[in-house]
């Protein structure tokens, strides 16, 4: 590890380590998130917290981006389904022509008028 070579830079933390087992499982509160050790300093030697952390503004933006990803998903789904909707409709009137072209055809070959 470079902390313990020296060669990591000046007041650089190692990271929790995560058990394998749990890599997939992750939860909102484990280590993994801490981002401890990867912050930046400000010209003072304070840590500056990162947006998604320390701002409501960030937070709320990512949480709406996130919302307009969903409703393009949503979009481009909707735009599918309105399309197999407009074919099934057109199959559907065409069979629905023909079969009103094959009934006037069997009244005028019957010449009855039942129809």
């Amino acid at each position: 590890m470079l902390i313990d070579k020296g060669s990591a830079p000046h007041g650089a933390i190692a990271p929790h380590p995560i058990n394998r087992e749990g890599l997939f499982k992750l939860d909102v509160d484990d280590d993994i998130w801490q981002n401890i050790g990867l912050n930046e300093d400000d010209h003072e030697g304070h840590a500056i917290i990162p947006g998604w952390l320390g701002s409501d503004n960030v937070r709320s933006g990512i949480k709406s981006l996130l919302l307009l990803d969903r409703c393009e998903e949503e979009e481009r789904r909707l735009c599918k389904e309105r399309q197999a909707m407009q074919e099934w409709m057109i199959e559907e009137w065409a069979a629905a022509s023909k079969a009103k072209n094959i009934c006037g055809m069997y009244k005028i070959i019957c010449n009855c008028s039942m129809f």
